[in-house]
């Protein structure tokens, strides 16, 4: 056996024999994976002849490249011509021993399979509870099929207009909180000095700590704080908004032009004149842009901030689902979706002529 065929044999030896160690190490550990997987789900009995396809898989990959490769090689010593015209026409014909099937990446889409395979025995994925719920849905549908309209009135006027308050007050608050940051958390603006460096340091990971609680986490902390009601729902949107918009709102910042920052400097002007003049101009229309995204997300964790009692229409559509009484929630169900869907497609109308 040839060191060519033995190159050919071990996953990764190839492309550590071309100096390609990140593909190397990750062929090695393709294969590792599988061969786990294939132990933790089907036992040991199959690692043999899973490995023996996966390296047999790699090794044809490996033969039918050195083919390629050879006939680019003779492809080009070849002249374009009538009498080589016929040999030209073959060098670019499959050869006879060539099987799609067995030319893909087995390796990886292995190691994919395996992965999502634990993946779905470890959250207990089954379609067994599918089919058992399945009477469930039924007795849902049905009821969203015939509401209760009695409670429309309510459903519109209480708690669909709390929930949007609740997401346009914290959606405001946490805009205001988020734009001056956003400046300092620009990494083309905080490069001047090493104060400024630090600065901006310093409030980058203040925002990562605080994009790290959702919005969920973010109203059970504040219903324990002041109490049930609109209130926490409030602060958590604020919380939360604040985070994000930092976020994208920096990312916007630092897209922008940089020259007309320069030329702002050049006349005589400080920090802050190149953040109105230079910066403002051109990144407010991505910035509203983004704002109007942040109130689509926050309209729906406003819903759901109304199952851990911040109010909204999330808490009678919690209640009423308790209780079984799928006729009931099916109103509030119907406001919600109608409520999300003339908001989503409000907002891409004014994305678009920010934009």
């Amino acid at each position: 056996m040839t060191k060519t065929t033995l190159i050919f044999l071990v996953p990764g030896a190839r492309a550590l024999q071309g100096r390609q160690y990140w593909q190397a190490c990750r062929d090695v550990m393709l294969l590792v994976t599988c061969l786990a997987a294939c132990y933790s789900l089907l036992g040991f009995g199959w690692m043999l002849p899973l490995g023996f396809l996966l390296v047999a898989s790699e090794c044809y990959r490996g033969f039918f490249k050195l083919h390629q490769k050879a006939c680019d090689n003779k492809l080009q010593q070849q002249s374009v011509d009538t009498e080589n015209l016929d040999r030209v026409i073959q060098l670019f014909r499959r050869p006879g021993w060539w099987l799609p099937v067995l030319n893909w990446p087995w390796l990886t889409l292995g190691a994919t399979g395996f992965a999502v395979a634990l993946l779905a025995r470890s959250t207990e994925v089954s379609l067994a509870g599918i089919v058992q719920g399945l009477p469930v849905a039924g007795e849902l549908v049905q009821g969203m099929l015939s509401p209760d309209w009695s409670l429309l009135p309510d459903a519109v006027l209480i708690y669909a207009r709390q929930t949007l308050e609740v997401a346009l007050l914290g959606t405001g608050l946490g805009f205001l909180l988020a734009l001056p940051v956003s400046f300092l958390c620009a990494q083309n603006l905080m490069g001047g000095n090493i104060l400024a460096r630090l600065v901006y340091l310093f409030c980058r990971a203040v925002m990562v700590i605080v994009r790290a609680l959702p919005t969920f986490m973010l109203g059970l902390i504040f219903v324990a704080l002041v109490g049930l009601g609109p209130f926490p729902g409030v602060l958590a949107i604020t919380l939360f908004s604040f985070g994000v918009m930092v976020k994208l709102f920096s990312e916007t910042i630092e897209t922008i032009d940089y020259g007309a920052v320069e030329a702002v400097k050049a006349s005589g002007g400080h920090w802050l004149n190149s953040v109105v003049f230079a910066v403002i101009p051109q990144a407010l229309p991505g910035i509203l842009a983004q704002l109007l995204y942040c109130m689509e997300i926050n309209v729906h964790s406003a819903t759901v901030l109304g199952l851990i009692g911040a109010e909204g229409i999330g808490l009678p559509i919690h209640e009423y689902l308790s209780a079984l009484a799928y006729d009931s929630a099916a109103t509030f169900i119907l406001v919600t979706i109608l409520m999300t869907i003339v908001i989503d497609y409000s907002s891409a109308f004014l994305r678009k002529r920010v934009l």
